[in-house]
C-alpha cells in the first residue's frame, strides 16, 4: 500500500518530448526513473512516502511547504491538481507522505504525466515526473473519470450536502457548473494567494446559501436559480482569467516592495497636499505579435499594478490616464485586458476615486477595424466611474469624461476623452474616425467641460488626457492622426484662464461644435496644468497660448535601461498639489525624474 519516493532538485533530469503536441515521456531517458502502481478505485490507503534532496545530497528543507500532486490521466482528458492530501513528515530532512485521492485511479493505464509540486509563500519547484501506472479492475469496472481539484472538490462535497438537507435536486443544476470551474481552474496559471482568494468568495456564497435553507427549511425552484446566481457570478470572473490566460500573478521581490515603501516616505502627509497617482500608458499586452519588448513590459502591468497596494495609503486619487491596453490581440480579449485593468485598480485601490481616460490603443483600432473594434459604448461600460460624496464626477451613463472635487483643497481633477470619438461608418463597413488615427472631442463634451469649469475663483483646475492637444509637443498633429474640434477645446481653457467670452466653431461636419464659453462674470482661473501622454517620454513643461501642460513618460517598461523586475520598470507619479504655497510636484518612482513649479 505505500511506496518510497525520492527526488534530487537540480540534479535530476530527463529528455525533452520529441512532439510537445503528442506528449509522451520516454523513461529510459530520465536519470531517476521512478514508479507508482495501484489498481481502479484504490483510494486513501494508498500511500506515497517522498524524500526530497538538494543537488549535494544534502536534505531540502520542506518548513512551511504545500505539496500538490498533479497529474494528467490515462485517458488525456482529466487533470489531477490536489493540494489537500500531502502531510509533511521530517520538514529538516525532506520528507513528506501524500494519500494520493481515488479520483486518481478512476481511468486504467499509464500516466500521461504525473509530479509533484512543492508550494511555499506563492512560490514552487517540482519533481521530475515518475512513472504512474494505474492496473484494471475487471470486477468493480464502473468508474467515471473526472478532473479533481482541490480545495474546491470539498466545496463541491458540500453543496451536496445543503441540497440534501435543502430536499431539492441540486446535481443537476451543479454538474455543468463543477465541469466549468474544473476546466478553469486546470488552464489557471495561478499563485497560491489567486486561488485562495477565489476560494474564499465561494466560501462566502456557501455560507449565505446555508443560511438560507436553515432559515426557510426548504429551498424551491425560485429560489435555487436566485441562489445560484452569485456563483454563475463567479464563473464569469474566473471564465475572465481563462480568456486571459490569467493574469499573470506573480510576487514582487523584496528589493521592489522595498523601493516602494522608500518612496512611499518621500510623499507629503500635508492636509492641504492633494495626492494624485497618475498612471500613463499602461499597454497590458500578452500578444506575440507585437515587438518583444511591449510583450515583456505588458505582460509585467498587472504584477506591477498589484503592488501599488503598499502605497494606496498615500493616494487620494487615481488617474489612468489611457492606453490601458496595447489593443494587440483579439476583440475578446482585447475587452477583458481593459476589464481587467479597470477591476485590478479597484481591488488595489479599494474606495480611492479613480478617473479612467481613453487612449488611442483602448479599443484595437490600431491594429483592428469595423466590428472588431471595441465601441464606444462598450468602454464606457467597462471604465464604469463610481460616485462619491464629493458628488458626482460624470455626468451620465455614457460619457467617458469625468470630475472629482476636493472641496477642502479647493481643487477639481478633470479627466478629458480625446479620443471619445463614436462610431461613424464608411460604406464599405469600416470606421470612418479609428481612435487609432483620430482624436475627437463633440459638442457635448465640449458644453459640458464649460459647465465643469464654472467655478468660484478660489478653485483651481488639474485636466487629463490621454494624448497633447494640437500644438502641443509633436502632436502638431503627426502625419497619421487627424484631430476634430482641439481648436474649440484650446479656445475654451484660454477663456477660462483669462476670465473672458468666446465663441468658437468647428470646421467638421461630422462632429459639428459651435460653442460658447463665458467666464467674465467669474474671473481668472487657475489651470494648474494639463497632464498629457501618448508620447512615452518625459517632456518640460509649457505653455502655449496661456495653457500649461506637462507631457510625462509610459509606465510599460519599454526602453533597455527599464528592467522588468526591479524598480526601473515603474515611471509613475504621484501628483502633490499643495494649495497653500501654490505648488505642484511630479514625484517620481521609477524611470525618470521629478519635476515641480509654482503656479
Amino acid at each position: 500500500m505505500s511506496m518510497y519516493l525520492t527526488f534530487t532538485i537540480g540534479k535530476d533530469k530527463r529528455n525533452l518530448v520529441n512532439d510537445i503536441t503528442n506528449f509522451h515521456i520516454d523513461n529510459s531517458t530520465s536519470t531517476n526513473p521512478q514508479w507508482l502502481q495501484a489498481r481502479q478505485n484504490e483510494d486513501g490507503m494508498r500511500q506515497v512516502f517522498v524524500t526530497v534532496k538538494n543537488e549535494d545530497g544534502s536534505p531540502f528543507n520542506l518548513t512551511d511547504c504545500n505539496y500538490w500532486f498533479q497529474g494528467k490521466l490515462p485517458d488525456g482528458i482529466h487533470k489531477i491538481i490536489d493540494a489537500r492530501h500531502g502531510v509533511t513528515l521530517d520538514a529538516q530532512n525532506g520528507q513528506f507522505r501524500f494519500d494520493m485521492p481515488k479520483q486518481a485511479f478512476t481511468v486504467a493505464g499509464s500516466y500521461v504525466q504525473a509530479f509533484f509540486r512543492i508550494v511555499r509563500n506563492g512560490e514552487s519547484i517540482t519533481t521530475l515526473e515518475f512513472d504512474l501506472t494505474v492496473l484494471a479492475d475487471l470486477v468493480y469496472n464502473d468508474l467515471v473519470p473526472s478532473d479533481y481539484i482541490t480545495p474546491f472538490e470539498d466545496l463541491y462535497g458540500k453543496l451536496k450536502d445543503y441540497i440534501t438537507k435543502a430536499n431539492g435536486d441540486f446535481e443537476a443544476a451543479m454538474t455543468q457548473w463543477k465541469k466549468d470551474v474544473a476546466d478553469l481552474i486546470t488552464e489557471l496559471n495561478a499563485d497560491v494567494s489567486g486561488i485562495n482568494l477565489t476560494i474564499t468568495e465561494i466560501k462566502t456564497q456557501l455560507s449565505a446559501l446555508d443560511d438560507k435553507i436553515k432559515a426557510d427549511n426548504l429551498v424551491t425552484v425560485g429560489n435555487l436559480n436566485d441562489l445560484l446566481a452569485p456563483f454563475n457570478e463567479i464563473l464569469d470572473t474566473l471564465n475572465d482569467y481563462r480568456g486571459l490566460n490569467h493574469p499573470w500573478l506573480k510576487d514582487n521581490s523584496s528589493d521592489v516592495l522595498t523601493a516602494l515603501s522608500n518612496y512611499a516616505s518621500t510623499v507629503s502627509d500635508d492636509e492641504n497636499v492633494v495626492h494624485i497617482l497618475n498612471l500613463q500608458d499602461i499597454h497590458a499586452t500578452k500578444s506575440k505579435t507585437q515587438a518583444a519588448n511591449y510583450v515583456t513590459g505588458g505582460n509585467a502591468v498587472i504584477n506591477q499594478l498589484r503592488s501599488l497596494d503598499s502605497i494606496k495609503d498615500k493616494v487620494d486619487m487615481v488617474v489612468v490616464n489611457g492606453d490601458n491596453i496595447d489593443g494587440s490581440e483579439s476583440r475578446k480579449l482585447n475587452l477583458h485586458r481593459n476589464q481587467q485593468i479597470v477591476d485590478t485598480i479597484h481591488g488595489v485601490m479599494q474606495d480611492k476615486p479613480v478617473l479612467f481616460t481613453i487612449g488611442n490603443h483602448d479599443d484595437g483600432s490600431v491594429w483592428k477595424d469595423g466590428t472588431e473594434v471595441i465601441t464606444l459604448k462598450e468602454l464606457t461600460d467597462i471604465y464604469d466611474y463610481q460616485f462619491y460624496n464629493a458628488g458626482e464626477i460624470r455626468p451620465d451613463n455614457t460619457a467617458s469624461y469625468a470630475y472629482y472635487d476636493f472641496p477642502k483643497q479647493k481643487i477639481r481633477a478633470i479627466s478629458l476623452s480625446g479620443f471619445e470619438n463614436p462610431e461613424v461608418y464608411n460604406s464599405d463597413g469600416t470606421i470612418k474616425y479609428k481612435r487609432g488615427v483620430a482624436s475627437v472631442f463633440t459638442a457635448k463634451q465640449l458644453n459640458w467641460l464649460v459647465q465643469a469649469l464654472k467655478i468660484s475663483s478660489d478653485w483651481s483646475v488639474i485636466i487629463f488626457n490621454h494624448s497633447p492637444y494640437e500644438g502641443f509637443y509633436n502632436n502638431t498633429p503627426y502625419s497619421y492622426i487627424t484631430n476634430l474640434n482641439h481648436n474649440v477645446l484650446k479656445d475654451i481653457l484660454k477663456a477660462f484662464v483669462n476670465g473672458t467670452k468666446v465663441t468658437s466653431v468647428g470646421a467638421n461636419t461630422d462632429f459639428p461644435a459651435n460653442i460658447t464659453a463665458d467666464f467674465s462674470e467669474q474671473g481668472k482661473g487657475t489651470l494648474i496644468t494639463n497632464v498629457f501622454g501618448h508620447e512615452h517620454r518625459d517632456a518640460d513643461k509649457v505653455v502655449i497660448d496661456d495653457i500649461p501642460a506637462i507631457e510625462r513618460t509610459c509606465d510599460i517598461a519599454l526602453t533597455p535601461d527599464r528592467v522588468v523586475g526591479t524598480s526601473s520598470e515603474y515611471a509613475f507619479d504621484i501628483i502633490e498639489i499643495d494649495v497653500l504655497k501654490r505648488t505642484i510636484k511630479f514625484n517620481r518612482f521609477g524611470a525618470g525624474e521629478s519635476v515641480s513649479w509654482s503656479y
